[in-house]
C-alpha cells in the first residue's frame, strides 16, 4: 500500500471509503471491515468532507459525512456504526493504523479550510501533497502533536491513574503533551510531577505509536520512583496509586502504547 495526500475522485472508479459520522465510523459486521466499497454506497460527495489517503489495488479515501442525513447503504447486510475509540481497541495495529490516518487527514482538512495568513480559501499542491495559501504560497501540512506517555515503576509496583476524561475503573501510564521548548524527558519529569508530586529518575525510551485524536505522536518513556507521596492534581487526574504487577485494575489493551508500557512491566517481573 502506498500512502499519498489527494482530492482528485472518479466517482466511476471502484474506489474504498473508510466513512466517519459524528465521531463514528461504518463498519461492516458480516465481512469484518471499515474498508467499504464505493459501488455499494449512495455517497453525496458534493456535501461531504474527502481526502484521498493511500492507493493499493483501489484508492481509498477517508470521507466524513456529518453533514449527511440520508441513508448511505445500498448493497451492505449489516453496516453500522462504531465508536472509533472502541474499533480501534479492538482492530489489528495495521488497521489502526490505516484507520488513525484517515481520521487524522480529515481533522487536517476541517481545521484548514482558510488560511490563516489571509483568510483565503485554502487550495491543494498536488506536488507536495499540501494545502497553500493563494495569497503567500504558505505550505500548511498536517500538523503533529508530541505527547509523552510515562510508566513510573518502583520495585515490583506500578503508578497508575485515572484521567478524568476515562470510563470508570481504567487506569493507565501518565501522560502529557510536549511544550514548546521542551524535550521528551523533560516533559516526562514535569508532567510527573504536576499530575501526582511524584519526582522519577532513571527515564529510558520505549518506543512511539500515532494516535489519532486528532494528531498526536505518543513517545512511550519509562522511569523509576525517585521521592514524593502521590497527590494528584483534581484537574485532569482524579486518582492515582501503586499497584503490584500481579494485581493490577482494568487498563488499556496492548494494540495501545500505553497497554504495551504496562504489560511489558508484567512480563519482567512474572
Amino acid at each position: 500500500m502506498h500512502f499519498k495526500r489527494f482530492l482528485e475522485i472518479n466517482d466511476k472508479e471502484n474506489n474504498k471509503f473508510i466513512i466517519f459520522k459524528n465521531n463514528k465510523i461504518f463498519y461492516e459486521t458480516e465481512i469484518k471491515t471499515f474498508l467499504l466499497d464505493s459501488n455499494y454506497l449512495d455517497i453525496d460527495i458534493d456535501n461531504s468532507i474527502v481526502i484521498g489517503i493511500a492507493e493499493s489495488e483501489s484508492k481509498i479515501y477517508a470521507v466524513d459525512i456529518s453533514n449527511c442525513e440520508n441513508d448511505i447503504n445500498i448493497g451492505y447486510k449489516s453496516l453500522v456504526e462504531y465508536d472509533v475509540r472502541h474499533l480501534l481497541a479492538i482492530s489489528e495495529p495495521e488497521d489502526i493504523v490505516l484507520m488513525g490516518r484517515a481520521n487524522q487527514l480529515l481533522h487536517w482538512i476541517r481545521s484548514n479550510k482558510y488560511s490563516g495568513y489571509s483568510g483565503e480559501l485554502n487550495k491543494f499542491d498536488t506536488n507536495e501533497e499540501s494545502l497553500v495559501c493563494p495569497t503567500t504560497s504558505t505550505m500548511i501540512y498536517p500538523s503533529i502533536a508530541p505527547c509523552v506517555l510515562a510508566m513510573v515503576t518502583r520495585g515490583d509496583e506500578i503508578l497508575l491513574a485515572r484521567n478524568n476524561l476515562f470510563p470508570e475503573g481504567l487506569y493507565s501510564v501518565l501522560a502529557g503533551f510536549v511544550e514548546v521548548s521542551e524535550s521528551a524527558e523533560e516533559t516526562v519529569k514535569r508532567e510527573v510531577f504536576e499530575e501526582v508530586n511524584i519526582k522519577v529518575k532513571n527515564l529510558k525510551y520505549y518506543g512511539s505509536q500515532p494516535w489519532p485524536f486528532p494528531s498526536q505522536l505518543m513517545l512511550g518513556f519509562s522511569c523509576e520512583y525517585d521521592s514524593g507521596e502521590i497527590k494528584v492534581d483534581e484537574t485532569e487526574i482524579v486518582e492515582a496509586n501503586w499497584y503490584k504487577y500481579n494485581d493490577l485494575p482494568y487498563v488499556p489493551p496492548t494494540t495501545s502504547l500505553s497497554g504495551l508500557l504496562i504489560n511489558s512491566f508484567v512480563e519482567d517481573h512474572s
